[in-house]
């Protein structure tokens, strides 16, 4: 929903140059926009003076398409690898009147929270895992997700910090990591997901499970966590006893699509699962290796392959 800046809101001189200055949206719809969470457009705006929007009356933001504009220019740089603190020298200045107002603690704040390098982050959380001290790899995750989108820190961030995961020697400390690892995603994703889904009483959800018989694994998890960061309603189950099931939750729910995981090579299909998942009138992806391994057990049915679910994700925001 759009609207009319108030009267006491003034019109930026940026503003003059779109083609609809009367257009403004609040954080909620340029965070559905662009895939990037209020908590990340916050700090872009305080930490580093990436986007200035304007303020109402009662401290709430307004953003112009001119801002939704530059803040779609940020992830481009972002996705290429250039850290946040030097996506501003890339960018078109803002009105000289707009930097000036940038005030003493914004910049004090800039100061004390220097922009954080991928790898002593993920150095960081590695460590934090090995000691067994959650506290700190919270912290330290909650650090680097206020100022990236979340598809970029599945890229920068947990793919990498997985893939170190998996080159630990093999052993009880590594399978402690992985169980400590395992039960704080469960706990946040949970949280999350709570949070979310209370806000989106009645729309549509995305289904989000493994294949039958197929164990919980991260990427379960971290799906759903990328979903609560772009505004995806999610129904996420980490266990799918049977394929009939996805009929039943479809007669019960209204589902936005279905997202499949899958991790290992799996059966044929019976010639009645096959009629099942292609009656399904929703949209159906299968994702993961699987989706690598046997393509055709699922396109067959009409279901379509997601080699990357982040992308994925981050492309259809806006359907589910």
């Amino acid at each position: 929903m759009t609207s009319s800046p108030p009267d006491n809101t003034r019109l930026p001189a940026y503003a003059a140059a779109d083609d609809d200055p009367a257009r403004w949206l609040p954080i909620r719809e340029v965070s559905e926009r662009t895939g990037v969470n209020s908590v990340t457009l916050r700090a872009w705006e305080r930490r580093y003076g990436l986007i200035k929007p304007q303020r109402t009356r009662k401290g709430h933001r307004l953003y112009c398409e001119f801002d939704v504009e530059r803040i779609e220019q940020i992830q481009q740089w972002l996705a290429r690898g250039v850290s946040v603190g030097q996506v501003a020298k890339l960018l078109p200045p803002l009105a000289e009147q707009e930097l000036a107002s940038t005030d003493a603690t914004q910049q004090q704040t800039q100061t004390e929270q220097p922009e954080p390098d991928w790898k002593p982050v993920l150095d960081e959380s590695l460590t934090a895992l090995k000691d067994g001290n959650l506290i700190r790899f919270d912290q330290t995750l909650n650090q680097v997700s206020a100022i990236y989108p979340a598809a970029l820190l599945m890229r920068f961030y947990w793919q990498p910090l997985l893939a170190q995961l998996a080159a630990e020697p093999e052993g009880e400390r590594r399978q402690l990591m992985l169980l400590q690892l395992d039960s704080y995603l469960r706990n946040r994703v949970g949280a999350r997901l709570m949070h979310r889904n209370l806000q989106a009483k009645e729309q549509k959800r995305l289904l989000i499970s493994h294949l039958p018989g197929e164990q919980p694994k991260f990427e379960l998890w971290l799906a759903a966590l990328m979903c609560t960061d772009l505004n995806i309603p999610v129904l996420l189950l980490d266990e799918l006893p049977s394929w009939s099931l996805l009929h039943l939750i479809d007669q019960q729910q209204v589902l936005s699509g279905v997202l499949l995981l899958g991790s290992e090579k799996t059966a044929a299909l019976k010639q009645s699962e096959q009629q099942q998942l292609q009656s399904l009138e929703i949209p159906c992806w299968i994702a993961g290796p699987l989706a690598r391994i046997q393509p055709e057990l699922f396109t067959d049915c009409g279901w379509q392959i997601a080699e990357n679910w982040p992308e994925l994700l981050s492309e259809k925001r806006q359907q589910f």
